[in-house]
């Protein structure tokens, strides 16, 4: 009798001990699936049900290596994990494109936009961010070299272009270099991060009074993610951005997704979680919420998606497949099917006349990938997507026919940004050497791509490509029309980009007087001795002044 209790004494021991081992490993491989993937607490994240999934396999793989299938709760588990795979493959299908084509179609509103209200006239305001990103790339990484401890960190890549303090900029944070430079720099934490001025091409490096603590590239608690799924576990998160407020403080903006079709499809973005980089606090913003200082809000991969479903289900899923009537794709989108990636990066970022700045990217017919109808304009502070109908030449098109101007030079055209250009659509490109530094500045019509032009300065090519349309030369500022007349003492002629321009001074004046023989056709009959009356009025280089009325 003895002996039997102790052998049941035993058994209840064993039968604890591996349901206590059970339930260790069970809490051991939870901790570690939420901590290493940090999925949100919620039903509709694919990532939560696919760790739930993780745990019940386990779970059942344990039961059947100690028992077999014959207990009950080998078989509760068994039906627990049909019931997961079932939810996960029924609620897939609720979600697919094929069946919910009219719900992701209208995902986003896609409005009219009117070009010439939008978009500002160069002629009286050249505002367009010359230095790009890979530009920015290269100042940027040469302002750390003389801060401390300068090898513990790196520059990041993505250089977001924001408005601080009146001025554009393209801002990248520090990272850190890796998780043994994080383990030797996290107490001092991130000390700063780096500005490039997008007109005059200054790079600075800004330090920080108090340093950035939680950061993307940070580890443990300090990482961003972790500290926000902290604070809100049940939280499908997006894409963070780096932004500064008006005083220079970090901050990173991160956006909230709720699905809104079938079960995991259709996320929407419509809150934002703002977060101090030096003291982790943070707040949830609606869209309209937003602060004035925040930019980037929403994901342009995002913004991009919401097009895309617009634009490809305009008539439903089987014609986006077969027949593809009215279906449009975005340059973006086309981008991954050109061979040169880095020459064709399917966007690009424009100032509109309200000093909004948003992303721009060509539209295509799905049919006709060589020749652009318009071109959508995506603000990623509103979430708000214009499009603009502009027939013409696509991106790459434009690309190589500047590139033509300068092939002795063998200099590349970045992505274009449409500008207005008294009224016509207008690629605005850099032409840039092997180095990667701009060498010239490119414009060409977006309807006539054959109306290229280029030039060493910003008023230059612009004066230059007016005279290609025909159109009277610009003038820095507004200038008051002067008039002269005298005698020709020195006369030049010279061609530039396939129009003939005529330079020469006159008696008693040491002015350099430019006029294109679109003035006057009769100037082929112009030489040293005769008497002409002008009109001119004075250009941004001294000594010389463009004529813009002249008769003899």
């Amino acid at each position: 009798m003895k002996n039997e209790r102790i052998v049941n004494r035993m058994q209840v021991c064993r039968v604890l001990m591996t349901l206590l081992v059970q339930v260790l490993v069970i809490v051991l491989v939870v901790a570690v699936l939420m901590y290493l993937f940090m999925p949100a607490l919620n039903i509709r994240s694919i990532g939560f049900i696919f760790c739930l999934l993780i745990v019940i396999v386990i779970m059942t793989a344990i039961e059947y290596w100690l028992y077999g299938f014959e207990r009950i709760r080998a078989k509760v588990l068994l039906v627990a994990l049909a019931s997961i795979v079932s939810y996960l493959l029924i609620g897939g299908c609720l979600s697919v494109t094929m069946f919910r084509a009219s719900r992701y179609h209208e995902m986003v509103e896609i409005e009219q936009g009117d070009f010439e209200k939008d978009i500002p006239n160069i002629t009286n305001q050249i505002q367009v961010p010359i230095v790009d990103m890979e530009t920015a790339q290269k100042l940027g990484d040469r302002t750390i070299g003389n801060i401390k401890n300068a090898t513990w960190y790196e520059v990041e890549d993505e250089y977001n272009l924001i408005k601080y303090q009146g001025e554009f900029y393209r801002i990248s944070e520090l990272s850190y270099g890796g998780f043994f430079k994080y383990l030797k720099a996290k107490d001092s934490g991130i000390p700063g991060y780096v500005l490039v001025n997008i007109e005059n091409q200054e790079a600075k490096y800004v330090q920080l009074e108090e340093p950035i603590r939680y950061s993307p590239s940070a580890c443990f608690g300090q990482k961003l993610k972790r500290h926000l799924r902290m604070q809100y576990p049940t939280y499908i998160f997006g894409s963070s951005f780096f932004e500064i407020d008006e005083n220079g403080k970090p901050y990173y903006i991160t956006s909230v997704r709720t699905p809104t079709i079938g079960v995991f499809g259709g996320a929407k973005e419509n809150s934002f979680i703002i977060t101090n980089a030096s003291t982790g606090e943070s707040e949830e913003y609606k869209t309209e919420e937003l602060p004035e200082w925040v930019e980037h809000a929403y994901d342009l991969s995002y913004l991009m998606e919401v097009t895309k479903y617009n634009q490809t289900y305009v008539n439903g899923w089987f014609n986006s497949i077969f027949s593809k009537t009215d279906v449009l794709n975005t340059s973006y989108e086309y981008r991954n099917q050109k061979d040169d990636e880095e020459n064709f990066a399917g966007y690009n970022t424009v100032i509109t006349a309200n000093n909004d700045i948003v992303f721009y990217t060509g539209v295509t017919p799905a049919s006709v990938a060589e020749s652009n109808v318009g071109f959508i304009l995506a603000n990623p502070r509103t979430g708000k997507i214009t499009y603009y109908e502009c027939a013409g030449a696509e991106e790459s098109s434009a690309q190589q026919a500047v590139e033509s101007l300068v092939q002795d030079l063998r200099y590349t055209a970045t992505f274009p940004t449409v500008i207005n250009v008294d009224g016509f659509e207008t690629y605005f490109m850099l032409l840039k050497d092997k180095a990667g530094l701009v060498q010239r500045y490119a414009l060409c019509n977006v309807k006539d791509y054959t109306k290229a032009v280029q030039a060493e300065n910003l008023e230059t090519c612009l004066n230059l490509y007016k005279e290609k349309l025909g159109m009277e030369l610009s003038v820095t500022g507004v200038q008051e029309v002067s008039k002269t007349e005298g005698n020709i003492q020195e006369l030049y002629q010279a061609e530039i980009d396939g129009c003939t321009f005529y330079y020469f001074t006159i008696d008693g004046d040491s002015n350099l007087y430019m006029s294109s023989i679109k003035n006057s056709n009769r100037q082929v009959l112009l030489k040293q001795g005769t008497k002409v009356n002008l009109e001119y009025v004075e250009s941004s280089e001294d000594g010389i002044f463009i004529v813009q009325k002249i008769a003899f």
